[in-house]
């Protein structure tokens, strides 16, 4: 531990005189990526290679009494059609819990779950084919609400019960803390499924070695979650089975969860038994069934507050719709429950969190993951407490947001690295919000302004969620080109091109000598999942680690050539020197060339293992994430009365990142998430109806455009954390988590509704104002 915090000491205090982190530098990809030079998985299908398509269920929950494919592989050009019987191993496709086969054998539970694959060189014949495979289904009863499942008498979706998790957070005494309250409030805020929406929809093919092995290509998140999937399908060793990370055209979260499982594991099933490469490309359609989706959650609060505005109490009940099979609910709702309260000082706390089975589609990984949801909860309910006091918003939330030395409602104490007051003070400042405020509260008409405040932490990396660990490989060639090598992924965030800024900062080389090889398990250690913007803060610590030992070999090679010791040795631009003679110079080509003659070998590899999160699962106290993101947002809307559509003028955001490592793509990261956030509380939702998704296309679910993007402001605030290189804190999530109730509240500073349910959409805002307006008449009429 003490060498920890020592390394922890070093790192911050190099933070301040950065060549290369911090500054604004095109991403490794990005002029490919505007050339359109990217060659992802679609372009470089083998030839002669056989194309799957998938039989789905049509019943929402049912025995399987038979399934025949016998005219199905009749069928003119059929070459193959592949059933949970011609599985060599397991017939498994999961992400945690062991509940989900790959191709159903004897149950389904969702409308669209994979029964049989068909195989054919031409595509439409495997389409057509599909059609011919029958099954005869035994129907059972089916539930689509998480909360009706919940009740002892509905039917069970899986053997032990329809709650796959169940977390708790205790702090203090919850009957105590709510006597000591002079204002109790309690509300039921539901959120929706929203669909992640990648540009590229999950693809991947498999060609079959001659030894028996597989090598997998594909549209992917964790190469290393694949590789164990597929093994484990096909009955081989993970070394028998490559995984080989295409460009991939977006992911959000789901392509770490069992898509790719799935999708790889159909091609590897049909490329095994045929010995002939193949692939399997979802449709859009087919991909917003089948992938997870952000998962509805109901949420109710009951919260204490003294007449002065201090909080009290805090008592949480939250339901999560994980569908059909649990993916990563269980974690989801880990992370969701552990920041139900929102970030404030509580010092009574009782919350449950449920991870439940319906015979919904499955949700799981998406970007905030429960972050979002418990923060649309939280946020809307400070809203509500504020104006039962009659208290400004914002005023309300700074007399009990955390600050240095502060408790959590998981009972840790926050450190020097907390940004959230300037954050929350900021962006007020930025959006005049008093001014704003007094000025929108006497506007007339059918066009009426409003403006809202919502506020965040979130824990960084895995925390309670799993081992945080990264591995990273480094090589330098006899030219000078130094080859970073790391199976976290790349797609969309340009995370792993701020690993070779780490690098060159380490390394006191120009950026320019580094290159970024794809993730290859052949090549690559396993590094974990890329997800929980993980690979800034956890991969860029291997990174630092790696790069530091390459650089003291290359002192130790120029101190021999330059007379001395490497301790006497100094860096910079490419060039070593003595600390006394300056001038004593050695370019590092030279010494890299002398390494190669000598037969040192410059490579290394490495692995950092972040600190292990200690708390108590009973009552969630503890340390749950080594380190928080904090931030805060403020979104101006207008809302037109006689519509009830919502326009957002502008949004001012403000986090607290620790330490930028590349100011440009933070600025994306902060934008593209507000955006997504803006979606999700204003538009996006996948409608399920007795389980059926009724718009899985782009045509019925919509999206927000360039004509939906308001003015964003994007203020940057560093307090350097403990966990990240320089102090970097996670950024990638947090952007999506603040919208949502920043707008709602800002939807009833401008109306007086309080809409408690999202997406915000033109006919729920409208029926909610008329019926304010039609009770207001009512009550004047009686008056």
């Amino acid at each position: 531990m003490v060498e920890e915090q020592a390394a922890i000491a070093e790192n911050l205090s190099k933070s301040s005189q950065l060549l290369v982190v911090g500054k604004s530098v095109e991403r490794v990809d990005s002029i490919d990526k505007v050339l359109g030079k990217p060659i992802y998985t679609m372009d470089i299908v083998p030839e002669n290679t056989l194309y799957l398509k998938v039989v789905r269920s049509k019943c929402a929950h049912a025995f399987l009494k038979h399934v025949d494919v016998s005219q199905a592989r009749k069928y003119p050009g059929v070459v193959a059609v592949l059933t949970a019987q011609d599985i060599p191993g397991v017939n498994e496709s999961t992400a945690l819990l062991p509940d989900k086969p790959l191709l159903a054998s004897d149950r389904v539970r969702f409308i669209g779950e994979p029964i049989a694959a068909v195989a054919s060189y031409d595509p439409s014949i495997a389409e057509e084919a599909v059609d011919l495979v029958k099954v005869d289904y035994e129907p059972l009863p089916a539930i689509f609400s998480p909360v009706d499942a919940m009740k002892p008498n509905a039917p069970r979706i899986h053997e032990n019960g329809n709650i796959a998790k169940h977390v708790k957070v205790r702090k203090g005494n919850i009957e105590i803390g709510f006597k000591e309250a002079d204002t109790i409030v309690e509300n039921t805020y539901r959120t929706q499924s929203q669909e992640p929406v990648p540009l590229e929809t999950e693809t991947g093919f498999v060609i079959p070695e001659p030894d028996g092995s597989v090598t997998c290509v594909g549209s992917i998140q964790s190469p290393f979650h694949v590789q164990t999937g597929i093994a484990k399908i096909l009955s081989l060793r993970p070394d028998q089975v490559r995984v080989i990370q295409a460009a991939t055209g977006g992911a959000f979260g789901p392509k770490s969860d069992e898509i790719p499982v799935d999708v790889l594991g159909m091609a590897a099933l049909a490329a095994v038994k045929t010995r002939r490469p193949a692939t399997l490309a979802y449709t859009r359609k087919e991909s917003m069934i089948g992938h997870t989706k952000r998962h509805p959650f109901v949420i109710t609060l009951k919260t204490g507050v003294t007449n002065d505005g201090k909080l009290t109490a805090s008592e949480a009940t939250l339901v999560a719709d994980t569908g059909a099979y649990a993916s990563l609910g269980p974690l989801v709702v880990i992370r969701a429950v552990f920041h139900a309260t929102g970030p404030y000082v509580i010092p009574h706390v009782k919350s449950d969190a449920y991870c439940v089975y319906t015979n919904n589609t499955i949700a799981g990984s998406f970007r905030g993951f429960g972050g979002p949801q418990a923060h649309f909860a939280a946020e809307s309910q400070m809203d509500e407490l504020a104006k039962k006091l009659g208290m400004d918003p914002l005023d309300f939330r700074l007399l009990n947001i955390l600050r240095p030395g502060t408790l959590t409602a998981t009972g840790q104490m926050v450190d020097e690295a907390c940004g959230l007051e300037e954050c929350a003070r900021r962006v007020a400042e930025e959006s005049g919000w008093y001014r704003k405020r007094e000025q929108f509260s006497t506007m007339g008409g059918t066009k009426r302004r409003g403006l809202g405040i919502a506020i965040m932490y979130h824990g960084n990396s895995l925390g309670p969620e799993g081992n945080d660990y990264a591995a990273v490989h480094m090589q330098i060639e006899r030219n000078g080109t130094v080859r970073l090598r790391t199976g976290m992924t790349e797609y969309g965030t340009g995370a792993p091109s701020g690993l070779l800024q780490i690098a060159s900062e380490t390394m006191h080389l120009p950026l320019g000598y580094f290159k970024l090889d794809p993730p290859d398990t052949d090549y690559c250690s396993d590094t974990g999942p890329t997800v929980a913007s993980r690979t800034i803060t956890i991969g860029g610590r291997a990174t630092q680690m790696v790069a530091g030992n390459l650089h003291q070999k290359l002192k130790e090679v120029a101190a021999g050539l330059l007379g001395s010791t490497s301790s006497e040795i100094e860096s910079a631009d490419a060039r070593y020197h003595l600390k006394t003679n300056p001038r004593r110079t050695i370019s590092y080509r030279e010494v890299a060339e002398a390494a190669y003659k000598q037969g040192i070998t410059l490579k290394e590899a490495g692995r950092f293992m972040a600190p292990k999160c200690e708390y108590d699962p009973e009552t969630g106290q503890g340390t749950t994430y080594l380190q928080y993101t904090y931030g805060a947002v403020t979104a101006e809307i207008e809302v037109d009365t006689e519509t009830g559509q919502v326009q957002v003028i502008k949004m001012v955001t403000a986090y607290d990142v620790g330490k930028t490592i590349n100011p440009l793509s933070l600025e994306g990261q902060l934008e593209g998430g507000t955006v997504q956030g803006l979606g999700y509380a204003l538009m996006e939702e996948l409608i399920h109806k007795d389980g059926s998704v009724v718009n899985p296309t782009l045509a019925d679910y919509y999206i927000p455009t360039s004509l939906d993007t308001p003015e964003i402001k994007s203020i940057v605030v560093e307090y350097p954390g403990h966990l990240g290189p320089y102090g970097a804190k996670a950024i990638g999530e947090p952007p999506v988590v603040l919208p949502a109730p920043a707008i709602v509240n800002a939807i009833d500073n401008a109306i007086g509704i309080r809409l408690r349910e999202i997406p915000a959409t033109p006919d729920r805002v409208l029926i909610s104002y008329k019926r304010m307006t039609e009770n207001q008449k009512k009550s004047q009429r009686s008056g």
